[in-house]
């Protein structure tokens, strides 16, 4: 099935999702904190910018995931969120002892071409990124969490971001972008997808307690990066 029909089943189907909700609130603006101490105070503001995407970058059990489900159990009440599932790794019970509220949590799974060897990881890519820009732009969710893993190398990378940035800017959600743990010469997450970030994160979980470390937006790291804890 050529990847144009692809997007377009991806984006009708989240369409029929997002129709079944009442009605989509205002235009948000502002910062949502996520309630965790340490990280907030790493934030400009206290707390995440609506309309913008903000990067989480880290390894394997190293709190982003735990920073992200925070984030969305510290929305308001009437609020909605959305959690592309890229790496199907989400479990449901563990976000609930978070505080989420699962009937407000759209989690989307997206569909990956089988592994027959000839898709390729950008293949793999695409359906959760058409997925995270249709949720983004909705204006329906107050925040939208993206777990995608993204290959070193992925074809319109560039338009791909800006598209991402671009929705977000439109729909007004915090945008959380799950990256995985660069290096010290990283500054787009270690995969081929170089968002404009309006914060990035590099999360940690050090003996129980999370550690936040604040980066620059953009060029290299900060000397003496604002390192906080969460405990």
């Amino acid at each position: 099935m050529p990847a144009e029909t692809d997007r377009h089943l991806v984006i009708a189907r989240l369409r029929e999702e997002i129709r079944r909700i009442e009605r989509s609130p205002a235009r948000r603006e502002g910062r949502v904190p996520c309630g965790l101490v340490g990280v907030d105070a790493a934030l400009p503001g206290g707390g995440f910018a609506r309309g913008a995407i903000s990067e989480l970058s880290g390894g394997p059990a190293s709190g982003k995931t735990a920073v992200a489900l925070a984030l969305v159990a510290s929305l308001g009440p009437e609020e909605l969120a959305a959690y592309v599932d890229g790496r199907g790794e989400l479990y449901p019970p563990a976000a609930a002892a978070r505080g989420v509220d699962l009937a407000r949590l759209l989690v989307v799974r997206p569909p990956v071409p089988r592994p027959d060897g000839a898709a390729s990881s950008a293949d793999a890519a695409r359906p959760g990124l058409w997925a995270a820009e249709a949720l983004l732009a909705s204006g329906a969710f107050g925040a939208v969490v993206v777990d995608v893993p993204v290959p070193a190398r992925l074809p319109g990378a560039d338009a791909v971001a800006r598209r991402l940035q671009a929705a977000a800017e439109r729909g007004g959600a915090v945008g959380l972008w799950l990256a995985p743990r660069r290096a010290p010469c990283e500054h787009d997450g270690g995969t081929g997808l170089r968002l404009t970030a309006a914060v990035r994160l590099d999360i940690v979980d050090e003996g129980r307690r999370i550690v936040a470390r604040a980066r620059a937006v953009a060029g290299p790291p900060r000397r003496g990066g604002g390192e906080t804890r969460v405990a």
